[in-house]
């Protein structure tokens, strides 16, 4: 009985050890460690920082980068260099073979005007619409499709579902369903058996990403791509739906369309808010900028809109550090206000 107990301890205890197991991400930037392990920050499942949900089995970790023209990491699921999940292929940004073979992810130029997060997507998933990730470990950051920074790429959705397959007319260009997940739909021209494949490519001249279960991948580095277990018949609505953080990719097939599928028109990288622009009146947002461009702020309610109703506060003209008198041209003003005081005072007196 004692042996029994002394297994069952051994056995949990290795089971927490294993649970307790913080992935990490390295790479080529302070905040990320300078590749070096004992640096490198861990990505955390609690709910906490830049973690959405405790307990759901994605870990992630939100990190203030320096501008960069060439952003490296690797994510270790085990927090060490035993498993390292980064780059599909040896390529670098112009497709050289050589150019990366230390198979790092690399993003050129991204857009770090704010913090970034970084997720590992460890769940195993048993809906067959998914498409299933090696070791079911993917992963993924907020960074990747909105780069280089100053551009808005755009990205497609290529596969057997084409006549003729590449970016070409029957390619399906995906949108922003919410935050961090793209949707693409497209309506059967043909029948497609089980197992049938697609991926995400990148619309680039030169140095084209990919992104499949596998992870991202420049080409002629190809990543490889999603098979899907339902058939399609002609007429048969598809929908290709991409989590760009995690990594997963899924595929809904449906007879007719489906609610919950549809783009609200959300751009993919939005405008950046110009906050060097005249915001004279800071209670009263008409006078600040549209709604359009800012939505309701300072307390105006989502009714109006935004629409420039003033709000209790102070209003005024101000400008930090000028004026518009020269202080040698109102000597008078001290001396004034003093007179006017000692005639109220003398008044209140009598």
């Amino acid at each position: 009985m004692r042996g029994i107990w002394f297994g069952l301890v051994v056995t949990l205890a290795l089971g927490e050890g294993l649970a307790a197991a913080q992935p990490k991400i390295c790479g080529n930037q302070t905040a990320l460690g300078s590749w070096n392990l004992d640096q490198c920050p861990q990505l955390k499942d609690d709910g906490a920082g830049g973690d959405e949900a405790a307990g759901d089995g994605i870990y992630s970790v939100e990190l203030h980068l320096d501008p960069t023209t060439l952003l490296e990491y690797k994510i270790l699921p085990q927090g060490t260099w035993a498993v390292a999940l980064g780059q599909q292929g040896s390529c670098d940004t112009s497709g050289s073979p050589t150019g990366n073979d230390t198979s790092n992810v690399r993003i050129v130029s991204p857009d770090l005007a704010g913090p970034a997060r970084f997720y590992l997507d460890t769940r195993t998933l048993s809906d067959p619409s998914y498409a299933t990730a090696p070791g079911n470990r993917s992963f993924g950051d907020t960074l990747m499709t909105r780069s280089p920074q100053g551009s808005c790429p755009r990205w497609f959705v290529i596969g057997d579902f084409q006549n003729l397959v590449g970016i070409n007319a029957t390619a399906v260009e995906l949108q922003v369903l919410r935050p961090g997940i793209l949707v693409g739909r497209h309506t059967a021209s043909k029948v497609l058996a089980a197992g049938w494949k697609w991926k995400v490519v990148e619309q680039a001249a030169s140095g084209a990403r990919e992104l499949g279960p596998s992870g991202w991948a420049y080409a002629p580095c190809l990543t490889p791509s999603a098979a899907v277990s339902s058939a399609v018949m002609p007429g048969h609505t598809v929908y290709f739906v991409v989590d760009t953080r995690g990594g997963r990719l899924r595929t809904v097939v449906a007879d007719a369309p489906l609610d919950g599928f549809s783009s609200d028109g959300t751009p993919l990288c939005p405008l950046v808010v110009d906050m060097t622009s005249s915001v004279r009146d800071l209670a009263a947002v008409g006078d600040a900028a549209p709604a359009a461009d800012f939505g309701p702020l300072d307390g105006a309610s989502a009714a109006d809109g935004g629409s420039g109703r003033p709000l209790p506060g102070i209003h005024c003209d101000c400008q930090l550090g000028g004026t518009s008198v020269p202080p040698s041209s109102a000597w008078w003003v001290i001396p004034l206000l003093g007179a006017l005081h000692r005639r109220r005072a003398r008044a209140s007196r009598g």
